[in-house]
């Protein structure tokens, strides 16, 4: 492994260990469906897109979504779902209400995702700034 002559490993390593972030990261992935025509017939009342912006906005307007979007270049599969995976960065002072906000996400909830938690603690790179003056650190 080759290091440039201005790394410093022990000072890297300490400037990662008091950053002081903690994240959670949700990951919604399409499921199949039972059928290919279920999901998409019309419904009185708002589209199943309106509700998840409706909820999206909610956590949005609580300080509790950092980030969030559709992976939009990745394809929608025949017999899955109509909707793209999407990630987002939650800011939530626990893995339960993560756990709670990926059980009560729309289309989680409608079972055309499956949504899942994962803890993050970044320690490196550009952002790391903004993030600890946007959220605190």
């Amino acid at each position: 492994m080759s290091r440039s002559a201005s790394f410093d490993f022990q000072g890297m390593q300490a400037q990662g260990n008091n950053v002081g972030l903690q994240l959670y990261v949700l990951m919604m992935t399409p499921l199949p469906l039972a059928s290919a025509a279920e999901g998409t017939a019309a419904t009185e009342g708002p589209s199943p897109l309106e509700i998840h912006y409706a909820y999206i906005h909610d956590l949005i307007e609580q300080g509790k979504v950092l980030l969030i979007g559709p992976c939009m270049d990745e394809p929608v599969t025949p017999g899955y779902a109509p909707v793209p995976p999407g990630i987002g960065i939650l800011t939530v002072s626990s893995r339960e209400e993560a756990e709670e906000i990926a059980r009560k996400e729309p289309f989680g909830a409608m079972g055309w995702r499956r949504n899942t938690v994962t803890a993050w603690t970044p320690k490196f790179g550009s952002l790391i700034p903004t993030l600890i003056s946007t959220i605190g650190g």
